[in-house]
């Protein structure tokens, strides 16, 4: 209530300064209470409000952030197109496969550090992801070889593979 209450006396003020005769300010102050300088500003707030100017300039600016920021939102959707996640089990088959490979882990971490830069794990980390996805494969590759073994017709086993200790 009384938000309307003031949106009338801003109208009566406006009144009184533009159409009022001689005194008309001077009285409206005195019933209210205040100074015919509060009247006259109420009365400027309110052909402002009317005339919009204030309300447009802000529309057009706001519409322009919003040009600006449905353009910064389209580029970043155009960048994430091309971008690659990095996720830890990523991660963990970047460290098995360089060790596969033939690359140590120091210098995987290396290369790694130019995607993840502060982000990128310690070798001991890439050690840890590189054991566990190693235990995760040694674990299928029992299954499969209880599979495949009645299959097998010829076998050329090479030391490299075989353990230090005889089964």
């Amino acid at each position: 209530m009384s938000a309307m209450v003031t949106v009338c006396q801003r109208l009566a003020s406006a009144w009184a300064v533009i159409f009022g005769k001689y005194g008309d300010v001077t009285r409206q102050a005195a019933v209210r209470g205040q100074s015919r300088q509060a009247l006259y500003r109420e009365a400027e707030q309110v052909l402002e409000a009317v005339a919009g100017e204030k309300s447009q300039a802000r529309i057009v600016e706001l519409e322009q952030r919003v040009t600006e920021l449905t353009a910064q939102v389209q580029e970043l959707h155009e960048r994430l197109r091309g971008a690659v996640e990095i996720t830890p089990d990523l991660q963990s088959q970047y460290a098995s496969t360089a060790q596969a490979v033939g690359v140590s882990l120091a210098v995987a971490r290396e290369l790694l550090a130019v995607f993840l830069q502060e982000r990128t794990p310690s070798v001991a980390t890439l050690g840890r992801q590189t054991q566990q996805v190693a235990k995760r494969a040694g674990e299928v590759l029992q299954v499969l070889d209880a599979l495949v073994r009645p299959q097998v017709q010829q076998v050329a086993a090479d030391e490299i593979f075989l353990a230090s200790v005889p089964r």
